[in-house]
């Protein structure tokens, strides 16, 4: 089972590394990243707005749990909804991006101290993927182990000539 503090030391080094990136991010907002059609500053978009993935994974325990009072969405892709993060920050400046996934990573530790164990080792569908896993799984793999993945893009962008 992943624990809450693996998930909050995760977290933790997720705000690490950008820190160490700051200023290069700063410096380098408007570049590509060497793979796909994101910039640095898109990808902080994208990294913003899934910064609280604590209340991200406890919705979907919710509806999980009460599958009748789940309203269907209309389905969209990954693509749709990415680029829609991108949009709603498109007016946001590079540091208001640092600042959103600084504050979404505060309330997700916060929050994660709120959880029971139990609820961490519940199994919850993947979502996108077939199959289920468990909670506190869930929240470290979808939350900084995801965004290591992005950050590791920033970085190469940031860092090539």
């Amino acid at each position: 089972m992943t624990t809450k503090q693996e998930i909050i030391e995760a977290i933790q080094s997720v705000d690490e590394r950008l820190a160490t990136l700051r200023d290069q991010i700063l410096a380098s907002s408007e570049k590509p990243l060497l793979e796909g059609t994101w910039r640095v500053r898109d990808a902080l978009s994208h990294l913003a707005a899934r910064a609280n993935g604590v209340a991200r994974v406890m919705a979907r325990v919710e509806a999980a749990a009460n599958p009748q009072a789940a309203q269907p969405a209309a389905p969209r892709t990954v693509d749709e909804i990415n680029a829609g993060q991108v949009e709603e920050r498109v007016d946001r400046t590079v540091e208001q991006l640092l600042d959103e996934i600084r504050d979404g990573h505060r309330a997700a530790m916060e929050a994660i101290h709120r959880i029971e164990d139990a609820v961490l080792e519940k199994m919850i569908p993947m979502g996108f993927r077939p199959g289920e896993v468990a909670v506190g799984e869930m929240m470290a793999m979808g939350g900084p182990r995801h965004d290591h993945n992005h950050i590791q893009q920033i970085e190469d962008a940031v860092k090539s000539t």
